[in-house]
């Protein structure tokens, strides 16, 4: 079975031998907690191994999604001028009188439209098997406008996509709403892998946001169960967090406070 590395080191060091060609892998978790970055991340190392990437945004403006991509790498636009890297617009509204994109466009209300849309670009550009990343970000548009079963016919068709041309899909998923755990879990069941996103509860409680991850599954793969703090940079690199370091000046600063009360 082939596999490959997500291009995100703080992941890709805990899943042995990289994820399956043909799988489909969901980053849930709550809002701001990273997971566009996690996926910029993988697009940016796809375009690196000269993959083609098709990337549909519901969450953001194309020229937002291009301009955080530039951030990463000065080479996205030449990717955009040779079709290696696809954007579908499934955020803007049409608005008359106003001038429309350039991007093909899709509606979050008709997702296995979606589909037919990125099932076609693979066919009319020749994708070579094996070398093609397809993201969408998020699902959640999907999953608010949608009734439950329309939602998971597109996560299947999406993953029998990924299998049919032995493409990495990747979906970020925002959890968290009320009323919708029981669809969470069948999409994240239908999901060749799972990286669950959040914010350490211990620490939220002293005001501290230390983000943290947790592979849930990965098919067929071997990985690590356990949580792994990280925090996000402001050049968007993703770092390893060493908690122990962080519990140790807590305690410091603690036993320090209580000198001074005790004075």
């Amino acid at each position: 079975m082939d596999r490959v590395k997500l291009g995100i080191p703080i992941v890709d060091e805990f899943v042995d031998e990289g994820f399956p060609l043909g799988s489909l892998v969901v980053f849930a978790g709550p809002p701001g907690i990273g997971k566009s970055v996690f996926i910029v991340h993988a697009v940016i190392g796809a375009l690196n191994k000269d993959w083609r990437v098709i990337y549909i945004t519901f969450d953001d403006e194309p020229e937002d999604i291009l301009s955080v991509l530039e951030s990463f790498s000065k080479d996205v636009l030449v990717h955009v001028s040779s079709n290696r890297l696809v954007l579908i617009d499934g955020f803007t509204v049409p608005i008359s009188g106003l001038s429309g994109s350039s991007w093909v466009k899709v509606s979050p209300t008709n997702p296995l439209d979606s589909l037919t849309t990125i099932h076609n670009i693979i066919r009319e550009s020749s994708v070579e098997v094996g070398k093609l990343l397809i993201v969408v970000d998020s699902l959640n548009e999907i999953v608010l406008r949608n009734e439950a079963g329309l939602v998971l016919d597109f996560v299947k068709g999406l993953r029998g996509i990924c299998k049919r041309y032995k493409a990495l899909g990747l979906v970020s998923l925002h959890t968290g709403i009320p009323g919708l755990e029981q669809l969470y879990h069948a999409i994240e069941y239908l999901s060749d892998g799972v990286i669950e996103l959040g914010f350490d509860p211990s620490l939220e409680q002293l005001g501290i946001p230390l983000r943290r991850l947790r592979i849930v599954k990965v098919k067929a793969t071997s990985h690590s169960l356990e949580w792994i703090p990280y925090t996000i940079l402001r050049d968007g690199k993703i770092s390893l967090v060493d908690v122990k370091k962080i519990m140790s000046n807590i305690r410091q600063a603690l036993s320090e406070l209580q000198g001074m009360i005790t004075k």
